[in-house]
């Protein structure tokens, strides 16, 4: 096989502070843990209750996603969104397209209810 492992697979950690106290919606499952091959997708999903105002989806300490309850806020075509509504439940989907090995790192899903940040 040609090449090492450092460039063939880009690893992508969540450390994910997920604090709800306070807030007018709960955080039901936060994102987890991915591994992804250089190149190919990754796939980040929080499950919320209704309540939130604004979402941001950091890499790296940078924020690279945003959405408010209208629609996607998209700075890049790396990283874009899908979203599935319940009765009682949002799911919020980040995808990395075409993954880096820069891209390995904490990936934070912050909510904000309009009062205040929950992360």
């Amino acid at each position: 096989m040609e090449g090492s492992w450092r460039d063939v697979l880009a690893v992508l950690v969540i450390l994910a502070q997920l604090t709800v106290s306070g807030s007018s919606y709960q955080i039901i499952e936060g994102p987890r843990n991915v591994t992804a091959l250089k190149g190919s997708e990754a796939r980040f999903n929080c499950t919320v209750t209704h309540g939130w105002k604004l979402i941001m989806w950091a890499l790296n300490g940078i924020v690279e996603l945003s959405l408010t309850s209208q629609k996607p806020i998209i700075t890049s075509n790396r990283f874009t969104s899908a979203s599935y509504n319940s009765t009682d439940s949002f799911i919020s989907e980040m995808i990395i397209h075409n993954v880096q090995l820069n891209d390995s790192g904490p990936v934070q899903f912050c909510a904000y209810t309009g009062e205040r940040l929950n992360m």
